[in-house]
């Protein structure tokens, strides 16, 4: 027999057996409705006497999964299949919030209606204490995420229908991307000396962020992405031939899962010389450490760069991301006429649909390319 137990708040059910180690077990219930985890609790027992079910070893698995229990299990299939951390992380962020827009007490998977994943598509995000408007791409992304989870319940057997495909997936907005010249790359560079100036007779300890430098150049003169700059080992630059390699790792795998060799040219390539010189690493070292030695989290790389962003009141600057110094390689090959080809190689995308988006910015590609060959 099992016996309910309340764990802040939440029931779970209490396996004892003296021959199994250890002792006790407890599962979640899904639930803080004693009405609600009173029979999950015996439908568990019933399956445990049939042998059926061994609450030391199997995930509970029935016809009344809630979306905790549904979204803990979808979590961990997706850590088997290797997914990215940063997508599993999004995972979590999604379904935690599509939990807000559900009934108290916990609700289960088949009994999400289409107005509750509405209502979280569209709902604003708290920032300050205060309500903010989001996105289209942040609704698209949300609409997204909950399709997939949904279509994998149903593959469980958990749930017959995807609520996600009554809600009309909000449109996709044409932007112009907002991107960096060098002259403002300079200047956040600027902004962070400055910064350390300004705060060296403060009391506390002075922020450096010489890291964060090294960060920003080698992205600007590259297009990696945060992920695969941070995932950087000294054995994956060849200081000698001018490359640098984007590898996969046993706990990384590139975006598209493209390996890909990226030219090390000018400034991108003289501070990787310098940092190489002045450190002696060896192969497996991490390229990027902060001042403590330790591998930046990817989180705090975005947060610092925005700061000196704005500290560095550049025009676009609430526009502009450490992702917008992607953008920023992108832009300036297509302005200085590299093929589409090329600006999709070194990106590391499987087609050049994504170099389409920086066109506009080589309004004089056609008529050099046609002056070359027909203007004698």
């Amino acid at each position: 027999m099992a016996k309910l137990r309340k764990h802040k708040g939440h029931y779970n059910a209490r396996f004892y057996d003296n021959n199994r180690s250890p002792k006790r077990t407890e599962v979640s219930l899904g639930t803080s409705r004693k009405s609600l985890a009173k029979p999950k609790k015996e439908k568990m027992e019933e399956a445990w006497a049939e042998g059926k079910y061994d609450p030391w070893e199997d995930d509970w698995d029935d016809e009344n999964k809630t979306v905790d229990d549904a979204g803990s299990a979808f979590i961990k299939a997706k850590e088997k299949e290797k997914l990215r951390p940063n997508t599993i992380e999004v995972y979590r962020y999604v379904l935690k919030g599509l939990k807000g827009h559900t009934p108290p007490g916990g609700v289960n998977v088949r009994d999400v209606l289409p107005d509750h994943v509405r209502s979280y598509v569209h709902a604003p995000k708290e920032v300050a204490g205060e309500d903010e408007e989001v996105s289209n791409a942040t609704k698209r992304h949300r609409h997204s995420h909950l399709a997939t989870f949904f279509r994998w319940t149903i593959d469980q057997g958990w749930t017959d229908e995807n609520p996600v495909e009554k809600v009309n997936k909000p449109r996709k907005e044409e932007k112009k991307r907002a991107f960096l010249e060098p002259k403002d790359v300079e200047k956040i560079l600027n902004a962070i000396d400055a910064y350390r100036e300004i705060r060296k007779d403060e009391p506390g300890p002075t922020p450096s962020d010489e890291w964060l430098k090294k960060v920003i150049v080698v992205a600007f003169g590259t297009g990696l992405r945060r992920g695969e700059l941070l995932n950087l080992q000294w054995r994956d630059v060849d200081l000698d031939h001018g490359r640098v390699f984007v590898r996969h790792r046993e706990d990384f795998k590139p975006k598209n899962g493209q390996e890909r060799a990226v030219t090390l040219v000018g400034d991108a390539l003289e501070m990787l010389e310098a940092m190489h010189e002045a450190q002696n690493p060896i192969p497996n070292e991490s390229v990027f450490t902060d001042d403590n030695g330790e591998s930046p989290r990817p989180d705090r790389v975005t947060k610092r760069f925005k700061k000196y962003v704005r500290k560095a009141k550049l025009k676009d600057r609430e526009d502009l991301h450490f992702h917008s110094l992607r953008h920023s390689t992108a832009s300036r090959l297509m302005m200085d006429g590299a093929p589409k080809k090329v600006i999709a190689d070194v990106l590391g995308h499987t087609t050049t649909r994504m170099a389409d988006k920086y066109s506009h910015l080589a309004p004089g590609a056609t008529q050099r390319a046609m002056e070359e060959s027909f203007g004698g």
